[in-house]
């Protein structure tokens, strides 16, 4: 995911000069005489995710910013509103609250506010998400169900590279305001590798993936959780012979309710399952709109798989406690299956 991710930035700065790349650490180098001798091999984020960009394209489109959530989303505000395209890194999901004000009361406002005479089409790449056994309370959480309920603002939150490099183009051509939710436990995973699909793949928003077809059970799933998922349903189905549809979201705001609806009223049993904690948790709102829209097709309770109503601790034992497990969406998809 973090090559694809790299190589889709590269293609599009170059089609378009339009567009900067900021936030911490992003750049190679703070210093243009390291750039010009070439004698270091550069930074690019701490996840590398940006890594060369500054030296192909040089400083005035790739730099550092200050240390301040705040003034990345706020200067990105600003520069999207003039006609330019930034593409910004939050660091770590857990350090984005300074940046609240801006990304809930002014980033996906401007359309509105101006009766449609500005857009605001800035992109705020976000490392999120556990699974790090020792990320600890600033560097493992979740909480996207904040920003998909902010009008205004499209969340994307792919589970593997091929989807982050077509819904991350989706999000830089987009003329809105995009967050684009990045699991750092995907970033370098084996699962969901891809080649580079070329400088003009797009996956449109909204638009869910059917990663495993089936007939008894949907779940319901995005991010980290899907091979996790994934694993539970493949060997629920070598034990028990229950065949389970496993449907990737991919966007969380706007969603594929089409896809969930025909998928449900396909099996006539539903689980969602997230990585953020169970309460008031993205959820919460499909499983309410299963049980309004399709109760007629149920055979069972919607049921939810999340994380326990805590922060995620820095003890791998206690973070695999309380994060949702392969072993915990098995013991569900089995319990429903029998109801």
């Amino acid at each position: 995911m973090a090559d694809l991710i790299n190589a889709t930035l590269r293609d599009e700065m170059r089609r378009d000069e339009r567009i900067v790349i900021f936030g911490e650490d992003v750049a190679d180098a703070s210093r243009e005489q390291y750039l010009e001798e070439k004698l270091i091999k550069g930074k690019g984020g701490v996840f590398k995710l940006t890594y060369g960009l500054q030296h192909d394209f040089g400083s005035d489109r790739v730099f550092n910013s200050p240390l301040a959530e705040a003034n990345i989303v706020g200067r990105a505000v600003g520069m999207a509103t003039r006609g330019m395209k930034p593409v910004v890194e939050i660091q770590f999901f857990d350090y984005i609250w300074p940046a609240m004000m801006q990304l809930r009361d002014e980033m996906p406002l401007i359309r509105w506010r101006s009766n449609n005479a500005f857009s605001c089409p800035a992109v705020v790449r976000v490392a999120i998400g556990g699974y790090l056994t020792g990320g600890a309370i600033y560097h493992s959480q979740c909480g996207e169900s904040i920003f998909t309920h902010t009008p205004g603002v499209r969340v994307a939150f792919p589970s593997n590279a091929l989807d982050a490099a077509g819904l991350l183009r989706t999000a830089i051509r987009c003329d809105d305001p995009v967050l684009f939710l990045e699991h750092k436990r995907l970033y370098r995973e084996t699962f969901g590798r891809a080649p580079y699909p070329g400088p003009d793949y797009m996956i449109p928003f909204g638009k869910a993936k059917i990663v495993q077809a089936g007939t008894d059970l949907t779940v319901i799933t995005y991010g980290a959780v899907v091979p996790r998922a994934l694993q539970a349903a493949q060997k629920l189905e070598r034990e028990h012979g229950v065949k389970v549809e496993l449907i990737d979201l991919r966007c969380l705001n706007p969603f594929d309710w089409d896809a969930i609806a025909t998928s449900v009223s396909k099996t006539n049993r539903a689980i969602i399952a997230y990585e953020d904690t169970l309460s008031w948790g993205y959820g919460a709102e499909i499983a309410a709109r299963i049980a309004d829209e399709l109760f007629d097709h149920l055979d069972a309770p919607v049921r939810r798989v999340a994380a326990k109503d805590v922060f995620v601790a820095y003890q791998p034992i206690l973070e695999d406690a309380i994060l949702p497990q392969a072993e915990d969406l098995l013991r569900a998809m089995k319990e429903l299956s029998e109801w």
